[in-house]
């Protein structure tokens, strides 16, 4: 389950801005964030506040580091990955010291401690995706909120799949989908990513008009027969117009599968690609499959191995989701798998 926190944090590097003689780029120990940080205001092994990418700040957090009204969003503070003369720049980092006036107990705080609710910090989401023709309902029996934990904030394990055998999928800007059959009450629900959607009688949601024209309700009923299983779910991400600002520009809605989960348990990739196979399913564009990462990178990093161009329109590709073909579990993470947002598709986006 991908976290989100603002955490305490040593500097691991600080190097020369390649653009900029009054700036320095800096790294966090243990983690794969590049950001901008003025020219001799940290020193390697000191202990930082790093607010990650779609943190929302509160004012007075703005004001105590000079950047009112010069983040992202509506409310001029979301933090967001930019470009600053030239280099990508992902998070923000400030001196505990800065924030003490106003939260004194940040002073107490250790290396790797989340200081969010201490600092009144925010994680900022899209808002619910087309609710009209449908109601918002509890996620059903078997399926949990969907997140997928990033390679730049855990190095260690991102490393540890160098060897593997790894599946490789391009990560889609769009909006989580799901279908569950449940056998024991012979029901089919159609979700978002944090909800069920429940025909109201005042139209067809878009979700619901997905799963009717690729016939999914009746494909999830036959993989439960054939697996004799208690719950079938399949995942994927809805693209086009109306749909997050519709990135792509498509002229039609799409969808795009990337998981089937059985009992609530993903299948393993290989797996997942045969049922796929099977029933003739649209799935997320795969880069790679069944190759050893080290390889696929060609001694790239798994940063510059995320930027390239999508698969389904002309457009910068968002990033990349790594999957071992054999499911993993880590006593962190819980399951192993890992997204790779490009950073200079991030510096671009308004999203």
């Amino acid at each position: 389950m991908s976290t989100f926190a603002v955490t305490i944090e040593t500097i691991g590097e600080v190097r020369d801005h390649t653009n900029a003689d009054r700036l320095e780029m800096a790294t966090l120990a243990g983690k794969d964030y590049d950001f901008v940080v003025g020219k001799g205001e940290f020193e390697v092994g000191e202990a930082v506040v790093y607010f990650p990418v779609d943190s929302e700040l509160p004012q007075w957090i703005t004001d105590a580091l000079q950047l009112t009204s010069r983040l992202a969003g509506s409310a001029k503070n979301r933090v967001k990955t930019i470009k600053l003369r030239g280099n990508i720049s992902q998070g923000l980092v400030a001196k505990p010291t800065a924030l003490a006036h106003e939260a004194p107990s940040i002073l107490q705080a250790q290396v790797g401690d989340a200081v969010t609710d201490i600092l009144g910090v925010t994680k900022y989401d899209p808002p619910p995706v087309m609710i009209t023709h449908g109601e918002l309902r509890p996620l059903p029996k078997f399926v949990s909120k969907y997140d997928i934990e990033g390679a730049q904030n855990h190095v260690a394990l991102a490393g540890s799949l160098m060897d593997e055998r790894v599946y490789i999928t391009e990560k889609l800007e769009g909006s989580h989908w799901s279908i569950t059959y449940l056998r024991e009450d012979d029901v089919v629900y159609v979700s978002q990513r944090n909800y069920r959607i429940e025909p109201n009688g005042k139209g067809e949601h878009v979700w619901h008009k997905l799963a009717r024209e690729g016939n999914y309700e009746q494909i999830v009923r036959q993989i439960a027969d054939e697996l004799d299983a208690q719950a079938i779910t399949l995942r994927g991400e809805a693209v086009g117009s109306g749909i997050q600002g519709d990135y792509y520009k498509l002229k039609e809605h799409r969808l795009y599968i990337f998981e089937i989960e059985v009992d609530g348990v993903p299948l393993p990739a290989g797996a997942f690609l045969t049922l796929a196979e099977q029933y003739a399913l649209p799935i997320v564009p795969v880069l790679a499959k069944d190759i050893i990462l080290r390889e696929w990178l060609d001694e790239q990093t798994l940063k510059l191995a995320s930027d390239g161009r999508s698969k389904i329109a002309d457009k910068a590709r968002e990033g990349i989701v790594i999957k071992p073909m054999v499911e993993q579990r880590d006593d962190a993470v819980g399951r192993v798998f890992l997204k790779q947002r490009s950073p200079a598709y991030l510096a671009k986006s308004d999203f």
